[in-house]
């Protein structure tokens, strides 16, 4: 999945950071299959959005996967997640539904507000009641982006977070960063399917790093992450090529088709 203004929290460095507005099209493909997976195929497309919203940022993701197991039909799994961040980064407030085959899955409804100087608490609207408690120095994502690319462009190579990314009561993580040497500009940003498209041809003139993230769940103290992402990291925000781990398979995303959107009138 995941995608400004001085936010709360950022490193010095973030206030000149400057990420662009877009809408991306990825084509989904199996990479691999660990162990005793049940899974031998999987294709799929992943729209991402991140907009201005003049006293926030707004994302709208929507994933539809194909995914063909060892035995019987194909089963189609369709997410959809959208949020609001305020700029000052102290609200957050987000919707996730997902499906298997027409038939929903998981939804949750929720608002999240941080307390400068301490932690912050979400609640629930769905399902009605439930909260999670969220800890001093707490990020939401696009802070956590801003933050990210931030690190990058003053040439650090880790950077380590807590981040509530709005999908469900567990989506609270330790989100470890480890960024590669920076790409020369003039690099290749994608490789196929999207390579011949303007937009994503017009990243090659942005400069951009290898990122490696670990996603911890925070109360578990595990070992091992409970999924990874790694992709090509533009220094305006978007994601080029991704794989994204989740232990049994991992799945690529390739950048196929992009748009730069036109700010707000504010």
């Amino acid at each position: 999945m995941a995608v400004c203004a001085v936010l709360l929290g950022l490193a010095p460095s973030a206030t000149a950071i400057d990420l662009t507005p877009h809408r991306a099209l990825y084509d989904i493909t199996l990479a691999s299959v660990h162990g005793s997976s049940d899974i031998t195929g999987l294709d799929g497309r992943m729209m991402l959005e991140w907009a201005d919203a003049c006293d926030g940022w707004t994302v709208n993701q929507q994933v539809r996967m194909r995914f063909t197991p060892r035995e019987g039909p194909p089963l189609l799994n369709e997410f959809n997640f959208s949020s609001f961040e305020s700029k000052d980064g102290n609200v957050f407030r987000f919707t996730m539904r997902s499906s298997t085959d027409g038939r929903p899955y998981e939804e949750y409804v929720g608002k999240a507000k941080r307390h400068k100087g301490a932690g912050g608490l979400v609640t629930f609207t769905i399902p009605d009641g439930q909260t999670v408690d969220l800890p001093k120095g707490v990020m939401f994502p696009s802070e956590h982006l801003f933050d990210l690319v931030a690190h990058a462009v003053a040439g650090d190579r880790y950077m380590g977070r807590v981040v509530f990314s709005g999908t469900g009561p567990a989506s609270l993580h330790e989100v470890t960063a480890f960024i590669g040497p920076e790409i020369p500009v003039g690099s290749k940003p994608v490789g196929e399917p999207g390579a011949d498209d303007a937009a994503i041809g017009s990243l090659t003139d942005l400069r951009s790093w290898w990122v490696a993230m670990g996603y911890f769940p925070l109360s578990a103290h595990e070992s091992q992450p409970e999924f990874e992402v790694s992709y090509r990291l533009m220094e305006n925000g978007v994601a080029g090529d991704l794989t994204m781990d989740y232990g049994e398979f991992a799945m690529h995303a390739g950048l196929a088709k992009l748009e730069f959107l036109k700010p707000p009138d504010c």
